[in-house]
């Protein structure tokens, strides 16, 4: 091996191991944030027997930096084994802290999203359609596009 081809391989490994190191050590654009979550209305709850279950509801953040409620499409992903949100967060006025995580794929325009029941209503199970209007202090336009988080358990 020549010296010339030495020194190119060792300069292309030695710029290779610092993109690598570099790549972990910049912020997360969508880290978990802790936050107030005060619910609206129940979407959609998806209940599996050997999978994971999902329930999606409409809600509104109220980031600890900001003095604005931001309505949201809130999805909480978890395991069969483990128990879904209690009816106490779901029903509670002042709203509970949960940790939540942004997720652009799954924004959705506000006319889209089915609105089944109050939050915590257990109305929203059954198998026929139900529609329910939230009651928010702020109207929500229907083509204005929600943002998606989801809850970090």
């Amino acid at each position: 091996m020549s010296l010339t081809r030495l020194y190119r391989t060792s300069v292309f490994i030695f710029a290779i191991s610092l993109s690598v190191n570099s790549a972990g050590a910049w912020p997360q654009r969508h880290a978990v944030k802790k936050t107030r979550v005060r619910f609206l209305a129940t979407s959609t709850l998806i209940r599996n027997s050997w999978g994971p279950n999902e329930d999606t509801y409409f809600a509104e953040l109220l980031f600890p930096k900001q003095n604005e409620a931001v309505p949201v499409r809130l999805i909480d992903a978890y395991p069969n084994e483990a128990p879904p949100l209690s009816r106490v967060a779901l029903t509670s006025p002042a709203g509970t802290i949960l940790r939540v995580k942004r997720d652009q794929g799954c924004d959705l325009p506000y006319s889209r999203l089915q609105l089944r029941s109050a939050p915590g209503d257990s109305m929203a199970m059954l198998p026929v359609k139900i529609s329910y209007q939230p009651k928010s202090d702020h109207a929500v336009a229907p083509e204005a596009i929600l943002p998606c988080y989801r809850v970090s358990r």
